[in-house]
């Protein structure tokens, strides 16, 4: 495919691409910012080819040339010097036509930065207490639980006391279960949070640390020059359970998915 036609072809997708965020976002306008170029790269890519047909030929060249006499290494270092000239001028065109590009970007992603740090913030403070309030849960739940324990076996014993009054056989009383622990809290948006359950591995003691960590058929699976927390934590999630040194542990994490 020759060059021509390789700019037809992005020029069609760059303006089928537009098309579609227009219609699926039809109130959002899409005019870029005053003095803004539109990000158009078939002039750059124009130049930037003939910049590669340029170095094509100085690389040939250079691969070609054979030094033995001064002469020919003079033209070798003509050479060299053209390549650095070449690495410099398709740098500055590259930059020169997304420098305006990259100060919009580096304006937007400033605020883009902001926000998402102070929503990211304020996500785990209400993550937080949402996961103690689940905690909270199940301690009530334990309680309730405790107290029909209690509650079913009075009534049982009481039972087998008129059983044993009247000779016949004390009816079984059926065991109660309290109401289990939300373990999914849903908003009325769609949205809800949940705890993610994952073990991780704390290094306590690098000393204590072996050099290789084996499964639990005895087999050789990780080799450890330092003590790795990439590979003791691969070797947590491969199934090993003990490792010296080390404490493995179930962290829980609050998760929440939008809606």
């Amino acid at each position: 495919m020759d060059f021509e036609k390789l700019l037809e072809m992005q020029k069609q997708n760059e303006d089928q691409g537009t098309k579609a965020v227009t219609e699926r976002f039809p109130s959002v306008p899409h005019e870029m910012p005053t003095g803004l170029a539109k990000f158009d790269t078939r002039a750059v890519m124009a130049d930037l080819k003939a910049l590669e047909s340029k170095g094509t030929a100085l690389i040939n060249e250079a691969e070609a040339l054979i030094i033995k006499t001064p002469e020919q290494n003079m033209e070798a270092v003509n050479i060299s010097g053209k390549l650095q000239e070449l690495t410099k001028q398709v740098k500055k065109i590259c930059e020169d036509r997304l420098a305006p590009h990259k100060k919009l970007i580096a304006e937007v992603n400033g605020p883009k930065k902001r926000i998402t740090e102070a929503a990211d913030k304020a996500k785990s403070i209400i993550n937080q207490k949402i996961f103690q309030f689940g905690k909270q849960e199940v301690i009530d739940q334990a309680k309730q639980q405790k107290v029909i324990d209690e509650a079913t076996e009075k009534l049982q014993e009481s039972l087998k006391e008129q059983a044993k009054e009247l000779g016949i056989k004390a009816p079984t009383v059926a065991p109660i279960k309290a109401p289990k622990p939300v373990t999914i809290f849903r908003g009325d948006s769609g949205a809800s949070v949940y705890t993610q359950k994952k073990l991780k591995c704390e290094i306590v003691d690098a000393d204590k640390v072996p050099f290789a960590l084996k499964d639990k058929n005895g087999e050789e699976r990780f080799r450890l020059c330092l003590p790795s927390q990439t590979l003791l934590n691969q070797a947590v999630k491969m199934g090993i359970r003990e490792i010296p040194g080390c404490r493995i542990f179930e962290d829980e994490t609050p998760v929440t998915k939008s809606a």
